[in-house]
């Protein structure tokens, strides 16, 4: 690994998604790819946690619902 920061360029999406319906894993940040979802958009270390969104749901059911902004990253650069 010949690098130690991360910096995603991101695209920011609102979703409306079922109360506690949210699943996220962890990841190093030096495994992040194009297309992951994140609960927060900034640069990261290469060997950083990051939580990246793996699933979630919205139905139509009178369940709560609630608003959450997601970073789609869109490109990596690696330094």
């Amino acid at each position: 690994m010949h690098y130690s920061i991360i910096k995603p360029k991101y695209k920011k999406e609102e979703i409306t998604i079922d109360k506690g319906s949210l699943k996220t894993k962890r990841k190093f940040a030096f495994l992040l790819e194009v297309g992951d979802k994140l609960l927060n958009s900034r640069e990261f270390y290469a060997n950083d946690d990051v939580e990246v969104v793996v699933d979630y749901s919205f139905s139509d059911s009178k369940r709560p619902k609630e608003k959450i902004i997601l970073y789609i990253i869109e490109d990596l650069t690696k330094e």
